[in-house]
């Protein structure tokens, strides 16, 4: 990992660590055939393509957002 001290920040993601060993499950069948898995932030959730069906596929979300406390 690098460092640094000051960077612009163009997302912000709260991730769980189910939801890592959850991306790493679906790695090989999600990612591209150079190895790399896109992961898109949408709403509070993080989502994944699948690139056989065209479809997005969940991948979490950490914390309901506060809008949606009323379903506690």
């Amino acid at each position: 990992m690098l460092s640094t001290r000051e960077m612009g920040q163009d997302a912000k993601a709260e991730v769980t660590r189910d939801m890592v060993e959850k991306m790493l499950a679906c790695f090989d069948k999600l990612s591209s055939p150079d190895g790399v898995l896109t992961v898109e932030l949408r709403g509070n959730g993080l989502f994944v393509l699948n690139p056989k069906t065209g479809t997005y596929e969940t991948v979490g979300i950490a914390r309901m957002s506060p809008a949606m406390d009323h379903l506690r």
